[in-house]
């Protein structure tokens, strides 16, 4: 079984619950069987793999991500809060969880993750909070109709003495209808057909797919506010409240 790991290093740069201003798209849900990951993703390889099912994956913590390998694409694990490779110190500095797609191609964090690092984040669904009257309150946002978001991501590699570990972000856009009334940002979800251009390293014109997904695939509803503690778990989590 995949394995997932607690967070460790340095805090992670936009944590709902480590104290960082309206942070984006800090928190998602994967609950997918191996077969349903493979379907999803067109990669006969995850047909077989077994994942621990999570309700609150939270920053600092190791992810599932799908980067393109010479035989196709291939699973692996990055830690969520990305280390640019030209980091002296890993534990120096931020380690953003999320990346704005206007320019990122240019930004020093990310340029080298977006030439050579494009990967594939897959999820049940994500937690975004809503103000209300002075308050936060979370949404729970999946698609409308089952299945897999897929979500843009960015992977790094740095290495140092002590050896390499993988990282990641998330590339967030402008919101859509279903997400504008929550909140500013949302999470760049590929529809199914962009899924090979975005992983393509010899794609050119990769930042042209960083859009808003369409609304009528997802739905949003207000949720227990339990998930905004990352040690909280299980299905409950994802349970829709009353308005």
């Amino acid at each position: 079984m995949l394995p997932w790991m607690p967070p460790t290093g340095n805090p992670v740069q936009g944590d709902p619950a480590g104290g960082y201003p309206d942070p984006m798209c800090g928190r998602f849900a994967l609950h997918a069987t191996g077969q349903e990951l493979a379907q999803g993703l067109r990669c006969p390889r995850l047909a077989g793999l077994r994942i621990e099912a999570r309700y609150n994956v939270a920053p600092g913590q190791w992810i599932l991500v799908v980067r393109p390998e010479r035989d196709g694409l291939g699973p692996g694990l990055a830690q969520w809060g990305l280390i640019p490779s030209w980091a002296k110190e890993p534990r120096e500095g931020p380690r953003p969880i999320n990346a704005r797609a206007e320019g990122l191609e240019a930004k020093p964090t990310f340029r080298g993750a977006f030439r050579h690092g494009r990967c594939v984040v897959p999820a049940s669904g994500f937690y975004e909070w809503k103000t209300e009257a002075g308050r936060k309150r979370p949404f729970y946002i999946r698609p409308r109709d089952g299945g897999l978001f897929l979500f843009a991501g960015l992977c790094s590699t740095w290495a140092g003495p002590e050896g390499a570990i993988d990282t990641c972000a998330l590339v967030t856009t402008t919101p859509n209808a279903v997400m504008a009334p929550i909140h500013a940002r949302m999470p760049v979800i590929l529809p199914p057909e962009d899924l090979d251009a975005w992983l393509d390293p010899g794609n050119q014109r990769a930042a042209a797919l960083l859009r808003p997904c369409d609304e009528a695939v997802m739905e949003a509803f207000p949720v227990s506010t339990a998930v905004g503690n990352s040690g909280n778990e299980g299905p409950s989590l994802i349970i829709q409240e009353a308005d």
